[in-house]
C-alpha cells in the first residue's frame, strides 16, 4: 500500500490521532522491551500518524563501530519500524544528536525511511531531509492543520538552522495564501527543546525537593518545575538546550499559527507549560536500551479536531499502563534508569570511583607490604 499518495485526512468522526515516539535509541541488540511497547502503544492508540523526533539509533553504541556494523543500521531500523509497517501506520522522521553517531549521515538513513511506503518524508529536498511539512486534510479535502517537524542537527547543543527556521516560514506562508491569507494552525516537532524551557522552570538551593543540577553554563545551580507554569508532568534530569539562542521561538510565535512545540531528547522528562503563547511540552523516551524512567517510559498522544482546528488534546500513553512495572531484564533497567543523563553527571562518578579504586590499592598495597 503506497501511503505517500493518499493524504492525509481527519477521520469521519472529525478526529486525527497522532503518536509522537522519542528517543527509542536502538542498537543492534534491539531490547524486545522496547518493540513490544511499541506495538502494544499502536494497538491502544490507533494513531493516524507517527512522528519519530530523533535519536531512534543509539550511535555511539560499540556493535554500530565493529566492523560491518554501518550494515546493521538498515536491520536495526527494519526492526524499530516492523510494528508501524505490519500495521501499514504512516509515519515521519526527524533526526538527534545521537543518530548520526552510527556511521551514517542523516542524509544517508533517511533512504533506508523511504524504501517503507509508510515513511511520508518528503524525497525532494535530501540535504534538509529532516525538516519537512504534512497537512491534514478535511473531508472536503482542503487542509485543515500543519505538521512541521525540524531537524535538530547532530551536535548536541546546536540550535536549528536559519535555513531550517525559512524553510518553516516558506511553507507557512505559502499555506496561508493558499488558504485565502489565513494560517492553518500547526504543531511542531524537533528532538531538541528551546532555551526558554527554563522559563517554566525554578532555581532552587541545592537539596530542594525534586530539584535537579544544571550543566554547561548553568553548572552548579539547581532547578525544580514551577508549578504555577507549568501543565502537569515531571522534571526528572535539567533540559539540554542548545549553546545560544537561535531565536527560534520567536520565529515559531510570530504568525499566531503553532500552536505548541513539543520535544525528546531528555529522556526522564514530561512536562508541558506555555511559552510565549504557545504549548511546550516533552516526551520522555520509549525505548529500554538506554537511560530512562523506568516504567515511565512513554509516547506522547494527540488528538486533533476538524471541527475546531485550534484545539488539541494530548497526554502520555506509559509502558506501565500497557504491561504494570514488569520488564524482562529487571537488572538493566534499573542500572540504566539510575545512569547518569548527561556526561556532566558521569565526570564525579568517575573521579569518585578512581579515588576509591586508588585508596583501595593503596591499602592493599600497605597491607601487603606490612605482611612482608
Amino acid at each position: 500500500m503506497n501511503r505517500k499518495s493518499q493524504p492525509l485526512r481527519f477521520r469521519k468522526d472529525g478526529t486525527f490521532r497522532i503518536m509522537q515516539v522519542a528517543d527509542i535509541q536502538e542498537s543492534p541488540l534491539v531490547c524486545g522491551d522496547s518493540i513490544a511497547f511499541l506495538r502494544a502503544a499502536l494497538r491502544r492508540a490507533q494513531p493516524d500518524l507517527v512522528i519519530f523526533t530523533g535519536d531512534q539509533l543509539k550511535g555511539y553504541s560499540p556493535y554500530f563501530h565493529m566492523p560491518g556494523g554501518k550494515l546493521k543500521i538498515g536491520a536495526t531500523l527494519h526492526k524499530i519500524l516492523a510494528p508501524l509497517t505490519q500495521q501499514h501506520v504512516p509515519f515521519v522522521v526527524t533526526f538527534g544528536n545521537h543518530d548520526a553517531q552510527a556511521g551514517l549521515s542523516n542524509r544517508q538513513q533517511m533512504y533506508y525511511y523511504l524504501q517503507y511506503p509508510e515513511c511520508l518524508n518528503p524525497v525532494h529536498d535530501p540535504e534538509n531531509c529532516g525538516t519537512s511539512c504534512l497537512t491534514v486534510s478535511g473531508q472536503d479535502g482542503s487542509p485543515v492543520f500543519a505538521l512541521y517537524v525540524i531537524d535538530s542537527n547532530p551536535e548536541r547543543f546546536a540550535p536549528v538552522k536559519p535555513e531550517q527556521l525559512a524553510c518553516y516560514r516558506s511553507t507557512r506562508d505559502r499555506l496561508k495564501a493558499e488558504n485565502g491569507g489565513v494560517c492553518l494552525p500547526a504543531l511542531v516537532f524537533q528532538h531538541i527543546p528551546v532555551p526558554e524551557f527554563y522559563e517554566l522552570l525554578k532555581e532552587v538551593p541545592k537539596g530542594t525537593p525534586h530539584a535537579v543540577p544544571a550543566f554547561g553554563s548553568r553548572r552548579g545551580r539547581f532547578y525544580a518545575l514551577d508549578e504555577a507554569k507549568v501543565l502537569g508532568g515531571t522534571l526528572g534530569e535539567a533540559p539540554c538546550v542548545p549553546a545560544f539562542n537561535s531565536g527560534e521561538l520567536s520565529v515559531l510565535t510570530e504568525a499566531g499559527d503553532v500552536l505548541g512545540l513539543y520535544v525528546g531528547h531528555d529522556h526522564r522528562n514530561s512536562f508541558r507549560g506555555r511559552l510565549h503563547g504557545i504549548d511546550v511540552g516533552y516526551s520522555p523516551c520509549c525505548g529500554f536500551n538506554t537511560y530512562g524512567p523506568g516504567p515511565d517510559r512513554a509516547v506522547r498522544l494527540f488528538t486533533l479536531h476538524e471541527a475546531e482546528p485550534r484545539r488539541y488534546e494530548t497526554h502520555l500513553l506509559r509502558y506501565h499502563e500497557l504491561f504494570g512495572h514488569k520488564v524482562s531484564h529487571p537488572a538493566r533497567d534499573l542500572l540504566l534508569d539510575r545512569f547518569p543523563a548527561t556526561p556532566e553527571e558521569m565526570l564525579p562518578i568517575l573521579l569518585k570511583t578512581a579515588a576509591v579504586t586508588g585508596s583501595l590499592a593503596y591499602l592493599l598495597h600497605k597491607d601487603k607490604n606490612r605482611r612482608s
